[in-house]
């Protein structure tokens, strides 16, 4: 977590959805994309699936990066390692990169996965995106995979990109495009089963996202705001598939919507709020399989 003097400025509200950003993802880090396997993406130009949801959206990342061998990339909120993992092989190891998270249980365990799999060139650790530590112009690219939107000040975290980038460099991001409500409809009757939280039904709609990247037009805004050029952004689909209902139930609660929503869901309700989703998927059941298609968009800009 940020120390006191990395948290000069910012709000007590700030401080403590950051707080609660970190204990939600520390609640899921041993379990993080469960249920997803079996993703595939779809797109012009898009890469090959065949791996977890996460692994195919940071993989396609990557590749638009434009990441270049010996390059040194900082990964903002790397989460299980998606995106960094994937950075780490497309800079080889004549290159660099680094990871940072708020969640220390995050970190903790894409580190023993580095550590497994005997990686030199990839390291990981607690910081705040919105004020990393390191020096600026350190890094050839800086990425951020499906969490700007989560972050409470997004301008500050592009800010701080900017910083860290030398003249030149890149910055590419995923946020989640608008999906078809039809898929928000066996969460909010999950939750409606139980006692619906309040706000869990824009939670649901955005992701627990941030308006301010609504549409690539706002994306762009306030890219060209932190100073960035040359601002570019496509939408692609991940297709993802289940053969059974409780195989979306189990990514649903190994994701980032398990602190936010989930978990106020009282034990003695789950049931009950369980068969409520299932209920709505059935509609969305075709010959015994799910398939819900998540527009995904992909960023890109140059720090001049």
């Amino acid at each position: 977590m940020p120390t006191t003097a990395e948290q000069a400025g910012q709000t007590p509200s700030d401080v403590r959805r950051k707080a609660d950003i970190a204990q939600g993802f520390d609640l899921v880090a041993d379990t993080f994309g469960a249920g997803s396997s079996g993703s595939s993406s779809s797109g012009a130009g898009s890469g090959s699936g065949g791996g977890s949801f996460f692994e195919n959206v940071g993989r396609r990342l990557v590749q638009l990066a434009g990441l270049r061998a010996g390059d040194r990339v900082l990964d903002l909120g790397c989460g299980r390692g998606a995106v960094l993992l994937a950075a780490a092989e497309a800079v080889g190891a004549d290159g660099y990169a680094a990871g940072i998270d708020l969640s220390p249980e995050m970190v903790r365990a894409t580190a023993a996965e580095i550590a497994r799999r005997r990686l030199r060139n990839v390291a990981v650790r607690v910081d705040d995106a919105e004020d990393p530590g390191f020096p600026a112009r350190s890094f050839e690219a800086v990425l951020a995979g499906l969490m700007m939107f989560i972050t409470p000040d997004p301008a500050a975290a592009l800010a701080a990109a900017h910083r860290v980038l030398v003249p030149g460099g890149r910055f590419a991001m995923t946020t989640f495009a608008p999906e078809d409500e039809a898929w928000q409809r066996p969460l909010l009757a999950a939750l409606a089963a139980a006692g619906r939280p309040a706000g869990a039904g824009e939670w649901s709609r955005n992701q627990g996202g941030n308006g301010l990247l609504a549409t690539p037009e706002l994306i762009a805004e306030l890219l060209q705001r932190a100073g960035f050029t040359e601002v570019s952004t496509v939408q692609e689909e991940q297709v993802s598939t289940y053969t059974e209902p409780q195989q979306w139930w189990t990514s649903l609660w190994s994701g980032g919507r398990r602190a936010a929503l989930l978990e106020h869901i009282p034990e003695d309700r789950r049931e009950d709020a369980r068969k409520a989703a299932f209920a709505e998927l059935d509609a969305l059941t075709v010959d015994g399989v799910l398939t819900r298609r998540t527009p995904i968009h992909y960023t890109t800009a140059v720090k001049p």
